[in-house]
């Protein structure tokens, strides 16, 4: 399919399918109607966002500037949606254009007792596809976070396709931390930080390597459901990511801004 094609349809997709979901009484719809009579509450978030490079698990995946944008909707811990992103420039010759799909569940442990009521497990997959490189791989992910202070999170991602149709067939180990801080009580926006650290084993590298992130970003509300943060992070690899492998990658400072909407 032409990647003009694929871009339109799922930035239109992303902007336009929020409405199809809103059941309240100035902007009610059919099927929104028709959820809600089936007690089915659809949650929808969707963003449009523009970096100055496309920085992955510590790879450098296009240098030049890049469009990401997806759609989300859950309901009852569930959740699935699409994914893009698209260079702007086509300077660097990395055929990157991308169009993901995923699917997830989520769920709490408080159920099997008090002590872990905080603690929250999420497991997925998810197809990633490169249609400009004719390239496409899949992985399942199985998290845990902790609604606690500098929500700590630890997820294992395992690629499982055949690297000669452009998988990893590796693992991949990512924990992280992170906090908002309020700087505008009457208006709503925050300070948010994070850390992230990444361990790569056989993940389209030869060998194992690493990298740590640093991000800093400021959400600001434009209205009740539409918010944007500019957003600047600092990528570091290590190990054979960094140093052989056939990789070679190198410290990474990129920033941009995101336009998201929740309904």
């Amino acid at each position: 399919m032409n990647k003009n094609l694929i871009k339109s349809l799922l930035v239109l997709l992303t902007v336009l399918v929020t409405p199809m979901f809103q059941t309240n009484a100035e902007s009610s719809t059919v099927l929104g109607d028709y959820l809600a009579s089936k007690d089915v509450e659809i949650a929808v978030s969707a963003n449009i966002d523009y970096y100055d490079k496309y920085v992955w698990r510590g790879f450098l995946l296009d240098g030049d500037n890049v469009m990401q944008s997806g759609v989300t909707l859950s309901s009852k811990g569930f959740e699935g949606g699409f994914w893009g992103s698209w260079d702007l420039q086509s300077e660097d010759g990395l055929a990157s254009d991308e169009v993901d799909g995923f699917i997830g569940y989520g769920f709490g442990l408080g159920f099997l007792n008090d002590a872990l009521e905080k603690i929250t497990v999420s497991l997925g997959h998810t197809w990633y596809g490169f249609p400009e490189a004719d390239l496409y791989s899949k992985e399942f992910y199985l998290g845990f976070a902790v609604d606690t202070f500098l929500s700590p999170y630890f997820t294992w991602y395992k690629d499982y396709e055949d690297e000669e149709q452009g998988g990893a067939d590796g693992n991949y180990f990512m924990a992280g931390i992170g906090h908002s801080f309020n700087i505008s009580e009457e208006y709503g926006v925050t300070l948010d930080l994070g850390l992230e650290y990444g361990f790569n084993d056989n993940a389209f590298i030869d060998g194992k390597g690493h990298y740590a992130l640093s991000k800093v970003g400021v959400t600001i509300p434009l209205t009740e459901k539409i918010s944007m943060s500019p957003v600047i992070a600092y990528s570091v690899p290590f190990g054979d990511l960094a140093n052989g492998g056939g990789n070679d990658q190198k410290e990474q400072f990129y920033g941009g801004v995101s336009l998201a909407f929740n309904f």
